[in-house]
């Protein structure tokens, strides 16, 4: 059986003020989706937007892009959901997920 992998790369940057940037305490890779590869479909990438609570919680997850469209979006929807980041101010911050069947 073929590993499976999916990359996650924060893109927001950190103002230039900033002197520490908000961590994650946790983040669990979406899974990759069986339909993709039943379909022959053995890469692609998500771009998501994620709103953060001033708790850390995820609340919202936006997807701004996906290619190929129709595969990986509800894997990364579920995935980031679930993510936490330490406590802080309210804010959005862009993810880019990559997914390749290596």
């Amino acid at each position: 059986m073929a590993a499976l992998l999916a990359t996650l790369t924060m893109m927001t940057p950190a103002p230039a003020h900033a002197q520490n940037a908000r961590k994650a305490i946790s983040r669990e890779a979406p899974a990759f989706p069986s339909d993709a590869l039943d379909d022959g479909v053995d890469s692609g990438s998500v771009k998501a937007r994620l709103s953060v609570a001033a708790d850390g919680s995820v609340t919202n997850v936006d997807i701004l892009e996906a290619n190929p469209k129709g595969y990986f979006e509800k894997a990364v929807k579920r995935a980031l959901v679930r993510w936490k980041y330490e406590p802080g101010a309210a804010e959005t911050i862009d993810a880019l997920v990559t997914f390749k069947d290596r």
